[in-house]
């Protein structure tokens, strides 16, 4: 599998995590408790993975917005002007490797 292959996997299984979190707070607390190891424990895997192949995964949430953060804010046309905004969701996670970025992530930014 190349490493643009392996970078759009874990783009999606991360997203698929996310749901999974928003989807347990909803659950009962029996449920809730199982789900929440069952996700941690395939957080810890895809992490392992990533690592095995010289990838990570980055996540912005709650940083300063600034050019230098390698994701596309999908909501920049909402931000006035040159007033300061943070990293307020992620959306797509952001895959990096030996050579530097291998997928973009995609953000919500909140003005500050």
């Amino acid at each position: 599998m190349s490493v643009e292959a392996l970078a759009t996997l874990a783009v999606h299984y991360w997203k698929l995590c996310a749901a999974l979190e928003r989807e347990l707070i909803l659950a009962d607390p029996a449920r809730r408790e199982a789900g929440a190891a069952q996700l941690r424990f395939a957080r810890r895997k895809l992490d392992n993975v990533l690592e095995g192949e010289g990838l990570r995964l980055a996540t912005f949430d709650g940083e300063a917005w600034t050019a230098e953060i390698p994701a596309s804010p999908v909501n920049a046309d909402d931000m006035a002007g040159d007033a300061a905004a943070t990293v307020a969701d992620t959306i797509e996670p952001t895959i990096i490797g030996a050579q530097g970025v291998i997928h973009s992530g995609k953000i919500l930014l909140r003005q500050d």
